[in-house]
């Protein structure tokens, strides 16, 4: 997996809430010159929201769309299977990788994240990539599960939205085996040496994102903060502010979500 800046897209809708594919295509127009790879369909992508069919579109229309760049398919979905089952379509799709949580539910045990992690490896047909936090599926692997989850076959790769700098320059010193990914934008600077960001911000500042990584900034702190509050980064909707840039530049055709399709307030 390549190290750098991976896009973690917002999804294009049309007037009628389908993905839109000329949506896509702009979109990406604009990241390809800065960003190392492309990830649709996990949070900042509502990925949890999309039904079957907008899942599919939109991976279908990154792949197409992506030029020379790999493509991660983010997958969000509870189970084990539900997730292998809808990597066999992204496999056949041509992505590149898999980025996905463990199994969701706050009773679920170390020894099963770790069986989940292991199951992906071996059946995906994919690279896989550890979505490692608790917003999405309630749970986490601890430290000692994440280096042995690390070790398996075609696991490639961390991406630490665990909301701790700590727990993330922990895992870099470890040397796991697998690239680690700093995942959260407002943590991004005190992570450690990552080999690579997941960020929503790439969207919208993939330049900024590129220049932050290879440490080009004059002030990357202050150039990272005045991003994160000029485009809603902190906030719970996150991905409708983003939209909300994206539309007003005209990268996008509509500031729609899954939910409401309305503009932020």
């Amino acid at each position: 997996m390549n190290q750098g800046v991976i896009a973690a897209l917002v999804t294009p809708f049309s007037e009628t809430g389908e993905v839109s594919e000329s949506g896509v295509a702009r979109l990406l127009d604009t990241l390809r010159p800065h960003v190392d790879a492309l990830l649709p369909n996990l949070s900042t992508g509502e990925g949890r929201r999309l039904t079957d069919r907008q899942w599919e579109d939109m991976l279908r229309a990154t792949v197409k769309h992506a030029g020379e760049l790999p493509v991660l398919a983010g997958v969000l979905r509870p189970t084990t299977e539900q997730v292998l089952e809808r990597a066999r379509v992204a496999a056949d799709l041509g992505a590149h990788g898999l980025v996905a949580t463990s199994p969701y539910g706050a009773g679920v045990t170390q020894a099963e994240i770790h069986r989940h992690f292991a199951d992906l490896a071996e059946q995906s047909g994919l690279p896989v990539v550890v979505y490692h936090g608790t917003e999405v599926s309630g749970n986490a692997a601890d430290f000692d599960t994440l280096l042995r989850i690390c070790e398996l076959p075609s696991v490639v790769g961390v991406k630490d939205s665990s909301g701790s700098a700590d727990f993330t320059r922990r895992l870099v010193e470890a040397r796991p085996g697998a690239r680690v990914l700093a995942g959260l934008e407002h943590l991004l600077l005190e992570s450690g040496p990552v080999d690579g960001y997941v960020v929503a911000l790439a969207n919208v500042e993939p330049a900024l994102c590129a220049d932050l990584f290879a440490g080009r900034l004059a002030d990357p702190e202050g150039s990272l903060t005045e991003a994160c509050e000029r485009y809603g980064l902190e906030k719970d909707d996150w991905y409708r502010w983003v939209k909300t840039e994206l539309y007003r530049r005209g990268v996008l055709e509509t500031d729609r979500t899954v939910d409401t399709g309305e503009l932020p307030s």
